[in-house]
């Protein structure tokens, strides 16, 4: 489906993804493309996406960040460019090389750029919270008329934002509907048959399935994009960790296969009763919450904002008052709840264990977007609430306004 733009309004409190398939309503995505089929979004020469990065962002990060050649990779359409031929014996890149076979026609790669951007960092947590996946993003600078990869299909289903420039797309006949994470793309794959074929302009996107083939060529000038995976836990994952979680429980489980399960005279009803038994065991050892809670717990440690304060927060933390204005680290995902003995906050892969008495005051903080910190509950007194809120701010969950 091709959609046509409307112009967004902007708001402080923005739904990134809303923003991001702006007109499509996100449940119409959610029901009809999500791992289903390719939405092109399409914006007449718009500068939509400008906002999240510019070519100077990655003059700064290629110039200043002593970045190595797993972070900026070089290809062409016939491959990778060895690392050996614009990175020193440190494995640390050289800008001058970089250019130099961006001029000779190959693309160069920003890997995982959203630890290094803010703007892409918070795109990524809000994408991360909206799907419950992992979420990361690779930036493609492709000089005018050159193609970075061949035909490829990727194990991750991917938005495609364009920042500048025009590429041309080609999709082809899927060969792996939704393939697992070890399916992956085998070099030279014959690409089969082209079912589509459109231009990605400035202020457009594009979203894939993981599994459908495509290719895409720069136009006359260089096209700068980001590409924003989404790596989500599958059921057959989930399966997986519950027959590990059970095995962990039930010795039986972890015992080797018969020794004599390969030989003809092993009775076919022998595998079939004991297939029968083992599947038994693993459903009475069976605790789907506890890989749930795995699932989730990885989320909440992957999807983290960039810290790019917390030295001035120290200092203005000094000067809390009982009406400083405080509020919650945009973009940070925070999960509160108590144990019976203490109140837990879980936030970017750590946990911290509170005194059970400051659970509403821990409960108001993180989903309150701004307050005073005379405005905490008043299950702590004014010293409590000061101290709470001087932890919050060091630990990055809460800003000072």
């Amino acid at each position: 489906m091709t959609t046509d733009h409307a112009k967004p309004g902007t708001t402080r409190k923005r739904d990134w993804f809303a923003w991001l398939i702006d007109p499509l309503p996100t449940a119409e995505f959610e029901r009809d493309y999500y791992e289903q089929r390719l939405l092109h979004i399409r914006r007449e020469a718009s500068p939509y996406y400008a906002e999240l990065l510019t070519v100077a962002d990655l003059d700064t990060v290629l110039g200043t960040h002593a970045a190595g050649h797993r972070d900026i990779k070089l290809v062409k359409g016939d491959g990778d460019i060895l690392p050996a031929e614009y990175a020193n014996d440190a494995g640390r890149v050289q800008p001058l090389e970089v250019a130099r076979h961006f001029d000779d026609g190959a693309t160069v790669i920003f890997n995982q750029l959203h630890t290094r951007v803010p703007t892409l960092a918070r795109l990524c947590v809000a994408l991360g919270r909206r799907f419950s996946s992992r979420v990361q993003t690779n930036v493609y600078l492709t000089p005018p008329d050159a193609q970075g990869f061949a035909p490829h299909w990727d194990t991750h289903d991917v938005f495609v934002l364009q920042i500048s420039g025009t590429k041309r797309w080609s999709i082809y006949d899927t060969k792996v509907k939704l393939p697992l994470r070890g399916q992956r793309f085998e070099p030279g794959t014959p690409p089969g048959e082209v079912s589509d074929e459109f231009e990605l302009g400035p202020g457009s996107a594009v979203y894939l399935p993981r599994g459908l083939m495509h290719s895409a060529r720069s136009t006359n000038e260089a096209s700068l994009h980001i590409t924003l995976g989404l790596t989500a836990f599958t059921w057959a994952e989930f399966l997986v960790e519950s027959v590990t979680a059970a095995a962990l429980e039930d010795e039986s489980l972890r015992r080797n296969l018969p020794h004599k399960f390969a030989r003809e005279e092993f009775p076919v009803a022998d595998r079939e009763r004991l297939f029968a038994e083992k599947l038994a065991s693993v459903q009475s050892r069976l605790d789907p919450e506890v890989v749930w809670r795995r699932f989730a717990d990885e989320v909440l440690a992957t999807d983290v904002p960039l810290f790019t304060d917390l030295l001035s927060q120290r200092l203005l933390g000094n000067r809390l008052t009982p009406r400083t204005r405080v509020g919650r680290r945009a973009g940070l995902l925070t999960e509160a709840a108590t144990d019976g003995e203490a109140c837990l906050l879980r936030f970017g892969g750590r946990e911290l264990r509170l005194p059970l008495g400051v659970w509403p005051a821990v409960q108001f903080a993180t989903t309150t977007d701004e307050f005073a910190v005379e405005d905490l509950p008043d299950c702590l007194d004014a010293e409590g609430k000061l101290t709470l809120v001087k932890r919050l701010v060091r630990e990055g969950v809460l800003q000072q306004r």
